[in-house]
């Protein structure tokens, strides 16, 4: 098999979250590097895949396993701290990734390392002496700092053969990284902070798309480049499996690949979809909540040509789907919208997120290159039960994680005319493709959207803005079971039927733990 041996240094992925439960981090993004250059593991993989001309026969892949080490979560003295991490939190996401990936080429045996220290850390003495039955083993450690970096990631070793990642660690940092106590929304954003930061250890990593490979075992060459937006110059990942759908997703045949980010630091540029294009998406930098791993970070583990993905394990994903080449090289504008994913600041009223997920005010940050968004904020947000008190109309309104709720704009009041803001309220669609409507629920009062615009309803002053029905039920309305129930459940009628033992509309939780939120 041919490879690069070019020398690269390790990357940390960081990702910064918020200490509140919803309103996302406006932090800064940095990277640390190791001294060292890369680590190659000697180990024997399976390439009778190869052999056997089964390359596109990707169901006979066998599923990734995943070997955990909580060793050094003891570095904190917070027992709950530790059993959060190791009893709720890592399970979920390792059950996710174990489901969602299958490896091309599987490590034969058991992994092994015999080197003393691993990751700056003394190697675990299962590794060393027996070895796992595992194709990726991931060390969880744990620290206390006061600064905005909640949690770091590295990869250790490489296989020899491959270069794929084989051993990383997932450093949470305790200041920053709190534990959900029951909390399910505070879960939920911890669950895409770990899906995140696995997620480059996999391959999402400036410092891995050189070692990249194609269906033939052999290194990929011409896939990395650059490209000036906007006087900024990005680095373009252009593999077909992600490529091909990227294309289609915008509606611009000539995009040459994934934009990647060019701000915040070192160490989110260039390992992370850039922020303006990929607001939402799970590997974006920062953590508005309504991040979704969408088919597109899917698609680049995929096309790193180690692993074969299950593609059902993408979530519905949809900001700046159709809006053509312009959403992606085009400026915005001071003074009028350029795209509906896009406000104007000067507009001090409450908007929705273009995730529909909550209310918020028009914000910009260093990242989405003087574009403004929506930002969700955890006052106005429809699963957060408490913001039933920041509510005009709290008898119509519905809060709650999983209650089906999605945030509406207008003018509506019980009293007198009053200010545009935003609004939770339940919905049904019904109907089908132009003759679809969407049913608005206020309480005991249902209106019905035919047509975008201003709609007045009885025993309320003002009106309701009505979105494009068909888009709103293709889009923010669409019910789907969140990350397939985590590979712990089944989706049935676009909802999770979980496995024994667990519980939560994703399937994310422990029986028996109880939800603050739920």
């Amino acid at each position: 098999m041919k490879h690069s041996q070019k020398t690269i240094l390790l990357l940390f992925a960081l990702i910064c979250i918020s200490r509140s439960h919803y309103d996302g981090a406006k932090c800064s993004h940095d990277k640390h590097q190791a001294e060292n250059p890369p680590q190659f593991l000697d180990v024997n993989e399976d390439f009778s895949s190869l052999d056997e001309g089964r390359t596109l026969q990707t169901t006979t892949y066998p599923q990734i396993r995943i070997y955990a080490n909580y060793d050094y979560l003891a570095n904190t003295s917070d027992a709950t701290y530790t059993s959060y991490v190791r009893d709720d939190l890592a399970p979920a996401v390792i059950s996710y990734f174990q489901s969602a990936l299958k490896v091309k080429y599987p490590v034969i045996g058991n992994l092994k390392i015999s080197a003393t220290t691993l990751c700056s850390m003394t190697t675990p003495s299962i590794l060393r002496t027996t070895g796992v039955p595992a194709d990726f083993a991931v060390l969880f450690n744990s620290r206390y700092e006061e600064t905005n970096v909640v949690a770091s990631s590295m990869y250790c070793y490489l296989a020899s053969g491959t270069r794929r990642p084989l051993i990383s660690t997932t450093n949470f940092n305790q200041y920053m990284f709190k534990e959900a106590n029951g909390d399910v929304i505070i879960h939920e954003k911890n669950t895409y902070l770990l899906l995140h930061e696995m997620t480059h250890t996999f391959g999402f990593s400036s410092s891995l798309y050189n070692y990249f490979i194609d269906a033939n075992g052999n290194t990929l060459t011409g896939h990395v480049s650059t490209t000036t937006i906007n006087n900024s110059t990005h680095i373009v990942v252009n593999i077909p499996a992600l490529t091909d759908k990227l294309r289609a997703f915008h509606g611009c045949s000539t995009l040459p690949g994934a934009i990647m980010e060019d701000d915040g630091g070192s160490g989110t540029d260039g390992s992370h979809f850039e922020k303006k294009i990929y607001l939402y998406e799970t590997m974006a930098s920062g953590s508005a909540t309504g991040k979704r791993t969408s088919q597109f970070s899917l698609a680049l583990l995929e096309g790193s040509g180690w692993y074969a993905v299950n593609y059902s394990y993408a979530e519905p994903y949809f900001y700046g789907q159709g809006e053509g080449c312009n959403f992606i090289y085009g400026q915005c504008s001071t003074t009028q919208a350029s795209f509906l994913e896009f406000c104007i600041g000067s507009t001090s009223n409450r908007g929705c997120s273009s995730q529909g997920h909550s209310g918020g005010v028009c914000y910009n940050d260093s990242q989405v290159d003087g574009c403004e968004y929506q930002y969700p904020e955890n006052n106005y947000h429809c699963e957060n039960p408490d913001a039933v008190n920041y509510a005009r109309l709290p008898s119509a309104e519905v809060f709650g994680r999983g209650l089906g709720s999605k945030c509406f704009t207008g003018t509506l009041s019980t009293k007198s005319s009053a200010s545009s803001t935003s609004f939770c309220f339940k919905y049904n669609c019904v109907g089908s493709g132009l003759t679809t409507q969407l049913q608005v629920i206020l309480g005991k009062t249902t209106a019905t959207c035919k047509k975008e615009g201003p709609l007045t309803i009885s025993g309320y002053y003002g009106s309701i803005n009505c979105p494009d029905p068909l888009t709103f039920c293709n889009t923010i309305g669409v019910k789907y079971c969140p990350r397939n129930c985590m590979g712990r459940g089944t989706c049935v009628n676009n909802t999770c039927q979980c496995k024994s033992g667990f519980t939560g509309v994703d399937c994310a939780l422990r029986a028996g733990t109880t939800p603050i939120a739920a």
